[in-house]
């Protein structure tokens, strides 16, 4: 490759022998809230032989005299439990205590390899960064890696004060974390993030390094290659992270040098970029005009109706094992059809599916609106549109039907139902599309609420009009209510005002 060259991983690795990396990362100290959950799971039936001997009569939080004490005693016997149970425990927690459990227990490790990516990075973006240290600390190398994927661009542009504040971070974990930074990532991507941060001059041999010391800067870790500093408050950071691949490969640190040394290269910049890209689409980030088949119309012929297999079967031709993703189902309206069909399905790979559709259908969502995927709110929005689409199309198939409900997801992949969810959305505009044609006075004239409710129909992404109908605010379509509602609406016009076609 022309460039990069993707710098030797090899090279010196003893450098790092007998050099104990330090990891400077501030636990959260376990606090009783922090395990209030995590007491209820483990006092539930199916973790009876493991329950702690809690006082009778209790209610709620511990008492401060034997809070630690009683803190220790659930890690320890969180601790003897079967991963399964372990990863179902961590599943029902708050993501503030998941932060502070993961700090405590033994092998996080175990959990976090359980985790999908989206489901680590939903949790850090719930806490904030600067408050999930522990979970950032021990995430694997592919979690690394898809937070910096979302939140290192913007518009397929590298953002760097977006990689200036995870440098921060991942520099206040510690020394582990920065190596583990560097090997995962490519190196392309470092190369591109050290671009904006440093510039290297390098050495003349030939010349006496006294007569070189006034043009030189003054950092060096190996008096060859010397750095300017270009961001002042990212300097220590840079410092350290550069301490660290020096340590570890030099061989790496060399070519690195090297290429800063040479200026800015786009070909690098661009081919990090693919990288990304290419990673994200197996997350469900497809380029845009990919994303936008989500809003292809979907006839009702084209739903399944039932399931192809019996469960069972089903089950047998499971693809293999995938960590787990579950924020996309807790996110699902509590009253919706929808998320009450979802509590009839109890086998857990089909919820594992159901979830990981959602979570990608998300994200190609935000791709085909233009949302940014780093921004907790805008992945709630789409999660909050495609559980709403969703929910008419399953209320178009069962009105009130749960189990009929529960089998047409167990028969669709869940874009499709998506789809035809956007479908009667179409359909329901182009009623009043024709309406507006077919008389005279345009929008204006339909009198209020109607006139609220189509301009938010109207738009190339449609929303619901609450906010003239007596609710706080617009929103998404959510149910087949908000659309039968407009359609009544459009009848009563078209009807008691007596409008006759132009």
């Amino acid at each position: 490759m022309v460039g990069c060259n993707r710098f030797d991983h090899g090279g010196s690795p003893g450098r790092r022998a007998g050099t104990r990396l330090r990891t400077r990362c501030v636990r959260a100290e376990a606090g009783p809230k922090a395990f209030s959950r995590l007491r209820g799971r483990l006092r539930e039936g199916e973790f009876e032989a493991v329950a702690l001997p809690f006082r009778e009569g209790y209610t709620g939080g511990m008492e401060k005299r034997d809070s630690v004490e009683e803190a220790i005693r659930i890690v320890e016997v969180f601790n003897t439990l079967p991963i399964e149970k372990r990863v179902s425990i961590f599943r029902d927690l708050s993501a503030k205590a998941r932060e502070e459990l993961i700090s405590s227990i033994a092998r996080p490790g175990e959990i976090m390899r359980a985790l999908s990516p989206e489901e680590v990075f939903y949790t850090v973006k719930e806490l904030g960064e600067e408050n999930a240290l522990n979970l950032i600390a021990a995430s694997t190398g592919n979690q690394l890696l898809y937070f910096l994927d979302i939140d290192l661009w913007k518009n397929d542009m590298f953002d760097t004060p977006s990689a200036a504040r995870w440098l921060h971070i991942i520099s206040s974990i510690g020394e582990d974390k920065m190596l583990h930074l560097l090997q995962t990532s490519d190196p392309e991507l470092i190369v591109t993030a050290m671009s904006r941060f440093v510039k290297v001059q390098i050495r003349n041999p030939e010349v006496d390094l006294v007569e070189q010391r006034d043009t030189l800067p003054a950092f060096t870790l190996d008096d060859v290659f010397y750095l300017d500093f270009l961001v002042h408050e990212s300097e220590d950071a840079i410092k350290s992270f550069l301490a660290v691949v020096f340590e570890w490969n030099t061989h790496y640190y060399f070519g690195l040098m090297e290429e800063l040394a040479r200026g800015v290269n786009l070909e690098t910049e661009e081919m990090a970029g693919k990288w990304r890209r290419s990673r994200l689409a197996d997350k469900g980030f497809p380029e845009f005009d990919e994303a936008l088949e989500i809003y292809q119309y979907v006839l009702r012929r084209q739903i399944v109706e039932s399931v192809p297999l019996p469960e069972e079967e089903a089950r047998g031709q499971a693809d293999g094992y995938h960590p787990h993703v579950w924020y996309p189902l807790t996110t699902v309206a509590e009253d919706s059809l929808f998320k009450r069909s979802l509590k009839e399905i109890s086998d857990s790979q089909e919820n594992d599916r159901l979830s990981m559709e959602l979570a990608h259908l998300a994200n190609k969502v935000m791709v085909a609106d233009g949302r940014d995927p780093g921004s907790l709110e805008e992945l709630q929005g789409s999660l909050s549109k495609v559980g709403g689409y969703i929910n008419i199309a399953l209320e178009e198939f069962c009105e009130d039907d749960v189990l009929r409900a529960a089998e047409l997801l167990r028969a669709n992949h869940v874009e499709i139902l998506f789809r035809r969810g956007f479908s009667l959305i179409l359909d329901l505009r182009k009623e009043a599309q024709k309406l507006l044609r077919d008389y005279d006075g345009g929008i204006e004239n339909v009198g209020h609420p109607l006139a609220g409710l189509l301009t938010g129909l109207l738009q190339k992404r449609p929303y619901y009009a609450g906010n003239v109908v007596g609710e706080s605010r617009t929103r998404n379509f959510e149910s087949l209510r908000d659309v039968e509602h407009i359609r009544n609406l459009l009848d009563k016009q078209t009807l008691e005002e007596g409008w006759e076609p132009i």
